[in-house]
């Protein structure tokens, strides 16, 4: 996570995971790839495909799910949330209402190990019953990330709406 723009006006974050992982899930593919075009030579083709095609095309998927990156940015001028998310595919943008925004709240999965779980953050929008939740992200991840981007939020939409809320609507009479 990092935070680009934390003004009064706008808040504007990105939420991705760190490049080393990225290298990390790609780094099975150059043995599998060689593996592959040495039972291709040797004439195993049926291990060939399965190792070049089955695998490789496995490791691939899970680099394009992995490198998804998401821009959230809070927008008083327009009033809008936008949501970008950006992967080896394309963008896709969704806007929303600012004013519908609720807060920020964390999503929690258990693993089998109680005492480890893994949060996203999950913008909640008052302006449909129930509640309209979006994720930010399709992936989870442990520790206090996630916890740290969704008090960032609501502490913007704190100040943001606070001081609409707060403000003095009466001028003083002479």
């Amino acid at each position: 996570m990092s935070i680009e723009t934390n003004t009064p006006e706008r808040l504007e974050l990105e939420l991705a995971i760190p490049r080393f992982i990225l290298w990390f899930v790609m780094l099975p593919v150059l043995p599998i790839t060689l593996i592959g075009l040495a039972n291709l030579i040797g004439g195993e083709i049926l291990t060939a495909l399965v190792l070049l095609v089955g695998l490789n095309g496995a490791f691939l998927a899970g680099y394009i799910a992995l490198s998804e990156r998401t821009r959230l940015r809070l927008d008083a001028g327009s009033g809008l949330v936008s949501i970008i998310r950006t992967s080896r595919l394309g963008t896709r943008q969704r806007d929303y209402p600012l004013e519908a925004l609720d807060s920020a709240e964390l999503d929690r999965s258990h693993t089998s190990r109680e005492d480890r779980s893994t949060s996203k953050v999950v913008l909640v929008f008052r302006n449909t019953r129930p509640a309209t939740r979006v994720p930010l992200s399709r992936w989870g991840v442990s520790g206090d990330g996630p916890g740290q981007v969704a008090n960032d939020i609501n502490a913007w939409l704190r100040r943001h709406f606070g001081g609409e809320q707060t403000a003095p609507a009466s001028q003083p009479s002479s």
